[in-house]
């Protein structure tokens, strides 16, 4: 952001603050004891325990006055409300998508229309599928395949969330009947939230037409992708055209409205066909509840509705990723490894270039742990050997919306700094629980 003179200054919050909630810092000693009973797995820490929360920006967002507001205006019929056409007309309006189904969040949406679209020792390509897509295309016997951009290791290239269009092809000429469908995550969780060009989305429809598979996009952070397209690929097209076109690319999209909704629950489904659509309800009547709500409140859905209309302002956009960017280069500043270009939403620490001593055990966790301690921070941990995904262990600091000033990143910074400079006394963990599936989250470990 630019002043009078020409300088640069750091953009502040485009929003003011109405109400507050209270948080404090446990005793160091204490902070100790809370990481050890929770198996070093910030996952199960108490949210009471922690001073910072860069968990996850999912459903930890702060509602705006006119979210508040209506919430008051939802009609809790058992079918067929308000909000729900409501809501239509909105996601109509954004995406262009005819018909539109609710559920109560991104993984019903995902086990719906995986139930529909996955097909036993079938595979699932995609730019990056997070650990709870891969699990549920696993549950059904299938496969799912990464098919990460060769540009990836261009240090300065910004979209590496962008999928292979040279191994898609590839794969599409050798088993063109395993190949359910082609699935594209905006931005791409799975490579540090880093976006997908516009180039990058046109060219996937191009091979998808050639050989008539289906695209599906995991639109949960859809605004801030438009806004990586819009600043750095296509300045002269505004982020409502960006995004309609970026969904136009697809066949189904769905979304989780606690991110990019700006909404604590709720998730979207959005098809073209109307066939699939009737055959999509049948299955959230079953698993949801009635499809004109996909077991939410009827004011859940009004509140999403407006979340949706909030997050593609480009003002907000704009303060959201130089607020990604302000905690990287901060960190990135003290010499600590981060993927770099910075994505959308968050920060990522490479734990294992970090921690290179270790011989065995679970740098991200051993990190994430002592940085609860240091500073009462909780960040998340994702990729490794528990994630199946073949990216290294990563810790994630992601920014929840509109919630922390950039005060609280400071602090943020200087406890991960304060690990660093005595990473060398961090102990390594070894597994004592771990579940069958998505052990990232429920895995419990002990210091050795």
């Amino acid at each position: 952001m630019s002043c009078s003179n020409g300088d640069k200054i750091l953009r502040p919050e485009p929003f003011r603050i109405k109400v507050v909630e209270r948080v404090s810092l446990l005793p160091f000693e204490e902070r100790k004891r809370v990481i050890k009973k929770a198996g070093f797995n910030p996952f199960l820490i108490p949210s009471r325990d922690v001073f910072v929360d860069l968990l996850s920006d999912s459903g930890t967002c702060a509602l705006s006055n006119e979210q508040l507001s209506i919430l008051m205006l939802g009609d809790e019929s058992f079918s067929s409300q308000r909000g729900y056409f409501y809501l239509i007309e909105k996601v109509k309006e954004i995406t262009g998508f005819d018909y539109v189904i609710p559920c109560h969040q991104g993984r019903g949406a995902e086990n719906i229309l995986m139930d529909m679209l996955v097909k036993k020792e079938g595979l699932v390509v995609s730019n990056g599928l997070f650990e709870t897509t891969r699990a549920h295309i696993e549950m059904r016997g299938a496969e799912g395949i990464d098919l990460p951009t060769p540009r990836i290791k261009e240090e300065d290239y910004l979209f590496k969330g962008d999928i292979s269009l040279r191994k898609l092809r590839n794969i599409l000429k050798s088993a063109p009947k395993k190949v359910n469908f082609i699935l594209i995550t905006l931005t791409n969780n799975s490579q540090g939230g880093r976006p997908v060009s516009l180039h990058n989305l046109r060219k996937v429809r191009e091979i998808a037409d050639e050989f008539r598979k289906p695209v599906v996009l995991d639109a949960s952070r859809f605004a801030e992708n438009a806004y990586f397209i819009y600043k750095h690929e296509l300045p002269g097209k505004s982020i409502r055209a960006i995004v309609r076109e970026m969904f136009s690319l697809s066949d189904i999209f769905y979304l989780s409205a606690k991110k990019n909704g700006l909404s604590h629950s709720g998730a979207i489904i959005g098809v073209k066909s109307r066939r699939l659509y009737e055959n999509l309800s049948s299955l959230t009547l079953f698993f949801e509840g009635f499809p004109s709500h996909g077991g939410l409140p009827d004011r859940d859905l009004l509140l999403i509705a407006k979340g949706l209309e909030e997050i593609i302002d480009e003002e907000y956009l704009a303060f959201r990723i130089e607020q990604v960017k302000f905690l990287g280069e901060k960190l990135r500043e003290a010499g600590i490894p981060v993927l770099y270009p910075f994505g959308g939403h968050a920060v990522y620490i490479d734990a294992e270039k970090l921690l290179s001593h270790f011989k065995n055990g679970f740098p991200g966790y051993a990190f994430a742990s002592e940085v609860y301690v240091e500073g009462g921070v909780r960040v998340g941990v994702f990729g490794g050997k528990l994630s199946g995904g073949g990216t290294p262990e990563y810790v994630r600091l992601a920014i929840p919306h509109r919630v922390y000033t950039n005060s609280h990143l400071l602090w943020v910074v200087d406890a991960v700094k304060r690990v660093v400079e005595r990473k060398k006394e961090i102990r390594e963990l070894a597994l004592s629980y771990s579940p069958p599936r998505l052990r990232t989250f429920l895995a419990r470990f002990r210091q050795v």
